[in-house]
């Protein structure tokens, strides 16, 4: 596939809001000294990730855990920052599609597994090797009604590869999500279908896709030593993956002092799973 290359070169966001937040779930997002890092939800139930490959099964009908266990990918390295459900499903496992999970270090590979209420198991995995800065992507994000993969690579702050003007430019990268026949798939420079620029300087966590547009919490908690960081704005960034820019972030850093970990939507709203003492928190999106 051909490369197409976009480059964003506005610094500014272009419409910033704030939003009234409220909790609508709540348990623990640091939990047996794990933090909480990627979430993602099959109809009335929630997966909730912990560094490490912690998975809590969280029932939003009942408003109560169910289970918990380790994924099959579960490792101290593996950062499971993200978390998002495709379009597939393993033979058997009729109730949940696969699950993709973003490792977020080392390799920056994506884990994807057939899940349930008790356990889970590896079923592919996919990396990326082009010698292009799409290899240090931290986070997948499946689009599954279009069938593809969009990855954000980490900064360019250190890459002396790369000229960027701006402190934090991300690369977001499209690719094809592959069905689940291989074990292991490797993307190459021709694979990617297209790519872009974003520029924002808050710290990166986790996201999701939804109806063409990609979701990022951003920032940190509040701590002692925080207010020193420039990357602390606690937001959600909203890309319009049509239009290749960021849409408008939300700024949530007066209602949620938690650390904003991972988004996905539950009956149309969207629900973010948040650090330290944890809770999902609906976002108004107006």
């Amino acid at each position: 596939m051909n490369r197409i290359y976009f480059i964003l070169t506005l610094i500014t966001i272009p419409f910033i809001c704030s939003a009234q937040v409220k909790e609508q779930f709540s348990f623990q997002g640091a939990y047996k000294n794990k933090s909480a890092q990627g979430m993602a939800i099959h109809k009335n139930t929630a997966f909730l990730l912990n560094n490490g490959g912690l998975c809590r099964v969280f029932d939003l009908k009942k408003k109560k855990l169910i289970s918990e266990f380790n994924l099959a990918s579960a490792d101290e390295k593996n950062h499971v920052n993200c978390a998002a459900f495709g379009p597939y499903h393993k033979k058997g496992n009729k109730k949940y599609p696969t699950i993709y999970i973003s490792e977020c270090s080392g390799k920056n590979r994506c884990f994807v597994e057939s899940i349930n209420n008790e356990g889970s198991e590896l079923i592919q995995t996919l990396e990326i090797q082009t010698n292009g800065h799409e290899q240090e992507s931290a986070n997948w994000f499946i689009d599954k009604k279009k069938k593809c993969i969009y990855t954000i690579s980490l900064p360019y702050k250190n890459d002396k590869t790369k000229e960027s003007t701006a402190a934090n430019n991300y690369l977001i990268t499209k690719l094809p999500l592959p069905p689940l026949d291989s074990t292991e798939v490797i993307f190459t420079e021709k694979d990617i279908i297209e790519q872009f620029e974003i520029s924002f300087s808050n710290l990166l966590q986790g996201g999701v896709i939804h109806k063409n547009c990609l979701y990022l919490p951003v920032g940190l908690h509040d701590y002692n030593g925080s207010e020193k960081r420039t990357d602390k704005e606690r937001a959600v960034i909203v890309v319009n993956l049509t239009q290749k820019r960021i849409e408008k972030k939300i700024y949530i850093g007066d209602i949620v002092l938690n650390e904003p970990e991972d988004v996905d939507f539950y009956k149309g709203k969207l629900l973010l799973y948040c650090g330290q003492s944890g809770g999902l928190y609906n976002i108004p999106l107006k």
